[in-house]
Formats: structure tokens, C-alpha cells, sequence
């Protein structure tokens, strides 16, 4: 479980740099610098509102694909290709072929909940952020919760808690100390590398779950 937390965390690092989240970073951080003395605090709820979305998210797989699910995933066919398609799609989505987005009414409502101010305003601030960046972090959140699936009962939520905590406290620790926001590199060229190297691995995911039925059969 540890060192599929590190996996995870790492995960959350590089979902960080994604062209959908990395712009965010600097944005986010002047409003909390316009909050006076509340900027702090409104930044320690930023990121742990961020955790709590995605550990509630890895809660529900938990209890859909609990450790009885790990016989299923071993030697049945169907959902090893079933997850290998999965992969397949989430790499053609990182070489560019196209986006997987949620309904812009989902962001809406969570953008407009905002507006009520104080600890509920800045949780649908985080939420917003995790449906804005829905179709870049999706991706790699998804590898960290198929390949959770069919362990142990807390094996998809310590995978969310590290996928989570790798993009919460970047973002935390910089309106902590917006001095560092200097030393940001600038979005460009190398954030599509990026995507397309996550693509391959995308790809060694899927071939994975291939391999399962391949030898099962």
C-alpha cells in the first residue's frame, strides 16, 4: 500500500503539469493573496477540499470493487479488456485524437457556488477545479483507480488520498509562500511531450490487462 501511495502521489505531481491544471496555479494563488489575513486559511481548505472530492471518489470504488473483485479481475476476460479499452481510449486522449470533458452544466453550478463566500465557497473552488481539469488529469486519476481495483478494501483509497494530496499541496504551498511562483517554469512545448509520453504508459496499462486473459486462455 505504501509504495502504491507514492505511485499515486507521484501520479498527482504530474497531473499537476497538465496544460488544464498547470495555468491554474498562479490564478489561484493571487486570489487567495487578495484574501488578507483569511489568505492562509482559505488555502489550507483549497487543498484539503481537494483530497476530500477525490477520497470520497476512492471511497465509492471501494465499495464497488472491494477485494472480492480481485478473483473476477484475475481470470475473467471481460473486464481485463474491458480496462485495457479504457486505457486505449485515455491514450488516444492524451496523443490528442480528443478530450473527454464533463457537461459545461456541471461546471457552471460548481463555478456559481462559489460565490457564497467563505469555507462552501472555496470547496466548490476545488471542485470546480477537479471538473475543469477533467479531461487532462482523468487519465492518470483513472490508471491510479484501475489498477486499485481488486486489492484490498483501502488499496482505492489510499490511492485517491495520494493522487489528491500530489495536486493539493502544490497549490497549498505556493499561497503559502508565493515567493516560489518565480521559480515556475512557463507553460509551453513541453507539456504536450509530456501528455504524449503519459500516452505510451497509457498504452504499457493496456497491455497489461491484455496480457491477464492472454494467459488465463
Amino acid at each position: 500500500l505504501l509504495s502504491f501511495f507514492i505511485m499515486a502521489f507521484l501520479g498527482g505531481l504530474v497531473g499537476l503539469l497538465m496544460p488544464c491544471v498547470f495555468p491554474m496555479i498562479p490564478m489561484t494563488v493571487s486570489y487567495f493573496m487578495k484574501q488578507g489575513s483569511k489568505a492562509k486559511f482559505y488555502a489550507l481548505m483549497y487543498g484539503l477540499s481537494i483530497v476530500v472530492i477525490y477520497v470520497i471518489f476512492g471511497i465509492v470504488l471501494s465499495l464497488i470493487f472491494g477485494p472480492d473483485f480481485a478473483n473476477i479481475l484475475s481470470t475473467h476476460w471481460i473486464p481485463n479488456l474491458l480496462f485495457a479499452v479504457i486505457f486505449i481510449i485515455f491514450a488516444l486522449s492524451f496523443f490528442g485524437y480528443f478530450e473527454i470533458t464533463l457537461p459545461s452544466s456541471w461546471v457552471n453550478k460548481s463555478a456559481k457556488m462559489e460565490n457564497n463566500g467563505g469555507v462552501i465557497g472555496i470547496f466548490f473552488m476545488a471542485l470546480t477545479l477537479v471538473l475543469v481539469s477533467f479531461s487532462c488529469t482523468l487519465p492518470i486519476a483513472g490508471a491510479v483507480a484501475l489498477n486499485s481495483v481488486g486489492g484490498s478494501l483501502l488499496k482505492p483509497i489510499i490511492g485517491m488520498l495520494g493522487f489528491s494530496l500530489g495536486i493539493a499541496i502544490p497549490f497549498t504551498l505556493f499561497a503559502f509562500f508565493p515567493g516560489m511562483l518565480k521559480k515556475m517554469p512557463k507553460s509551453g512545448g513541453w507539456m504536450n511531450t509530456m501528455k504524449v509520453v503519459l500516452a505510451f504508459i497509457e498504452l504499457a496499462f493496456a497491455l497489461k490487462f491484455i496480457n491477464v486473459p492472454d494467459q488465463t486462455y
